[in-house]
């Protein structure tokens, strides 16, 4: 079962369970005053809050440096080679010379999009290199080893606005039904309530 990658990552996405709040005794026999210590609003967790999003800019940008530094993988297609670099001019670049944005990894057999919607979008942010594989025509619909569309892997790995994207670019979704008693991502179920799916 897929879920939010970290602690971290469903505190960021509001999903407090598990977190230790501070008003716990953990273990004295006197609690701290809860008035000291409450959580955060919901408007901190949503995701136009400016902090989350400069948050999430800072970790996309750790994500392309760490890629600049990486070692290529031998035996990669050029479109391959861009997505995993992270290099949004290259995959351009290889999309523009033919490449088709449906090529099937030999390892995993996803398509670029469906790797995507697994690794989110801190490392692949929405408008950049998703937007161009979904502009170049990129299948919604292609399917995992699993028989699990973007959509559907991108929801249940906490990745909403790798979610949106698909469904505003016209991904069906008709497979939502089947994954969301899996969510546990606060933001895929607040994405899944907004457009009634």
């Amino acid at each position: 079962m897929l879920a939010c990658k970290s602690l971290a990552h469903r505190v960021a996405h509001g999903d407090r369970r598990g977190v230790a709040s501070p008003h716990v005794s953990h273990g004295l026999k006197h609690a701290k005053p809860r008035s000291r210590f409450m959580a955060p609003p919901l408007a901190a967790f949503t995701s136009d809050n400016p902090v989350r999003q400069t948050l999430s800019q800072v970790a996309s940008n750790v994500y392309k440096v760490s890629a600049m530094f990486s070692q290529p993988e031998p035996g990669l297609t050029p479109l391959w080679a861009a997505v995993k670099r992270l290099d949004l001019s290259a995959v351009k670049a290889a999309l523009n010379s033919g490449a088709s944005p449906d090529e099937r990894d030999a390892t995993s057999g996803d398509t670029p999009l469906l790797m995507i919607a697994r690794a989110g979008h801190y490392k692949y942010p929405p408008s950049e290199i998703p937007a161009a594989l979904v502009r170049a025509g990129a299948d919604l619909e292609a399917r995992d080893k699993a028989g699990l569309t973007a959509l559907q892997i991108s929801l249940l790995s906490g990745w909403q606005n790798i979610a949106e994207l698909l469904i505003s670019s016209g991904a069906s979704t008709a497979g939502v039904a089947e994954v969301k008693p899996r969510l546990t991502c606060p933001d895929c179920k607040r994405l899944v309530a907004k457009y009634n799916l």
